[in-house]
């Protein structure tokens, strides 16, 4: 644990059974996220009005300004981050990407908000009641006996809290790496294939945890200390050379984002909890901050609009020739400028142009909402087709010896060979050459279309044991702490849970409300299964190095 966030306390210290007893100094950073969000949320909108007053976009500037001081009154509380933090940070990501980063990215763009929103008032309102469905399930969530009481644990019997040695993550880390590689070489349609046998879906599974020695400087968060030696951060930065090459080489901008998103999201949550004390504001950090900005405006952006420029190349070239081409691409200012014109000009029916920065549009998501709801009032409420296709969307995510018996009829490959946009975009008159597109759709649009206004409360009762679940990978550690005149326990994660933490704030919105389910069938089991098997594996070169 960060030691510099905390003070000794010594009328505790002699008390058997409080060993390790610090007073908390607070999460001081919870209050300064709260001010800061709201004054760039003033400033963002004080823009949007001078530059931007339309009646649509007026109206939608509301919504988000009202959504925004609601979540930050009263959803992201001191007592609410550190009783329930994973199932919280779903709400605050579901709330960022569908309001807050729309807002804020759009301004840095110097667009409106309803840019390309041919439903701009639906699709805020279809986003505005899935907030209330999941502010109304986290409170059921939060009533649940169980969860008071989280000191024993199932995943802390197996092993899930056991805080693993540096060596342990760097060999997850190769383990991970290694799936990458796999993928690079031998299959690279497997990066992006939602079907297939069970060993290719294993190898998938296995990206996040390229990641984990990346989480040796924050050893506080799963229970361990010391500081972080010279060696292990030249090891790093090598490590995270050879990352990059391999995502320009996979023409994948997922591989260096995703994982690098949930180091960054770990450190907030530490900050947010109390774990990490804050930094104080110099000049260093202010460089740092500007820098980074600049980062993923300029270079990151540029990389991920050279991935799309070559794209249309990568099977007919080699790796070497297609990192080459990328990175020519990359510096061509006058190519990528012209990519994004003709991205804002292209007309379809199936339209997700939003963002020109292909990294911030992971984080600002409403245009699939958009064009979801847009096939959906073509394709009608309570389609007996969409809603077929959801239910058996469900029944696929059993095992294939399962599934043989229960539901023999469903073809699996087929059914996973299209996306939830895909099939709604069919549905609504594209024909079957839409299949394999893998278009993104969004629960508002084909919820509508297989379950009317009924998709919020399929959403909001299976988003009670996700909530649930999620929040098994936090518990209470041995450190106590006097906060606020009462003495408390210190919050250790699972390792397993922080690999997840993009994923965890991406989780909503999904394609479908099919989404939560099939998560509850197969992947969350999943993710415990291989954590589990790599935590052991690693363990036993531990072991023979004694």
């Amino acid at each position: 644990m960060n030691i510099s966030a905390y003070q000794k306390d010594k009328s505790f210290q002699s008390r058997k059974t409080m060993p390790l007893v610090k007073v908390m100094v607070g999460s001081a950073f919870l209050g300064q996220v709260k001010f800061y969000s709201r004054l760039i949320l003033f400033i963002a909108l004080c823009f949007q009005c001078y530059f931007f007053w339309t009646t649509d976009n007026i109206i939608v500037l509301a919504n988000i300004a009202i959504v925004w001081l609601i979540v930050t009154e009263f959803i992201i509380t001191d007592d609410m981050v550190k009783k329930y933090p994973l199932s919280l940070f779903i709400v605050i990501g579901f709330a960022s990407t569908q309001f807050y980063f729309p807002l804020l990215f759009t301004s840095m763009e110097f667009k409106p908000v309803v840019y390309n929103l041919e439903k701009p008032q639906d699709v805020f309102f279809h986003a505005s009641l899935v907030l209330i469905v999941l502010f109304i399930a986290h409170y059921i969530y939060r009533l649940l006996p169980v969860q008071r009481d989280r000191e024993s644990s199932i995943l802390k019997r197996l092993g899930f809290f056991q805080t693993p040695k540096n060596l342990q993550l760097w060999i997850m880390g190769l383990i991970g790496f290694l799936a990458n590689i796999y993928v690079l070489v031998f299959n690279q349609a497997l990066a992006t294939e939602i079907s297939g046998d069970a060993s290719g879906k294993a190898i998938q599974a296995l990206f996040p945890f390229a990641y984990a020695p990346y989480f040796i400087p924050f050893k506080s968060l799963f229970g361990g200390v010391g500081k972080v030696k010279k060696p292990t951060i030249y090891l790093l930065v090598g490590f995270t050379i050879m990352l990059f090459i391999v995502s320009i080489a996979r023409n994948s901008r997922g591989v260096f984002m995703i994982g690098f998103s949930s180091i960054g999201f770990a450190y907030f949550l530490g900050l947010l909890i109390g774990i990490f004390s804050v930094p104080k504001i110099n000049y260093k950090i202010v460089i740092l901050a500007i820098f980074g900005i600049w980062f993923v405006n300029g270079p990151l952006g540029n990389l991920g609009t050279a991935m799309l420029l070559v794209r249309s190349e990568r099977s007919d070239l080699s790796k070497k020739e297609l990192i080459e081409k990328t990175w020519i691409a990359m510096k061509d200012d006058r190519a990528i400028a012209l990519r994004r014109l003709e991205d804002r000009q292209l007309e379809s029916d199936w339209d997700e142009r939003y963002l020109d920065n292909a990294f911030a549009s992971r984080f600002a998501t409403i245009k699939y909402s958009d064009a979801s709801l847009v096939q959906a009032e073509k394709v009608g409420v309570n389609n007996p087709l969409m809603r077929s296709y959801t239910i058996n969307y469900v029944w696929g995510a059993l095992p294939d010896p399962i599934l043989r018996v229960v539901k023999p009829g469903i073809d699996k490959e087929s059914l996973y060979a299209q996306s939830f946009g895909d099939y709604i975009y069919n549905l609504a008159g594209a024909g079957n050459s839409t299949f394999g597109g893998y278009r993104l759709g969004n629960m508002s649009g084909t919820g509508m279309a297989a379950f009317g206004y009924w998709y919020l409360v399929i959403l909001g009762l299976v988003m009670i044991p996700v909530f649930l679940l999620f929040d098994k990978f936090v518990i209470k550690g041995t450190r106590k702490y006097r906060l606020k005149g009462k003495v408390e326990q210190n919050i250790v994660f699972s390792v397993c849970g922080l690999l997840a933490l993009t994923s965890i704030f991406q989780y909503l919105p999904t394609e479908s409300v099919a989404g939560p389910f099939t998560f509850l069938i197969r992947g969350y089991v999943q993710s415990l299964f291989l954590y589990f098997i790599l935590f052991k594996f690693s363990g036993l070169f531990i072991k023979s190095g004694k």
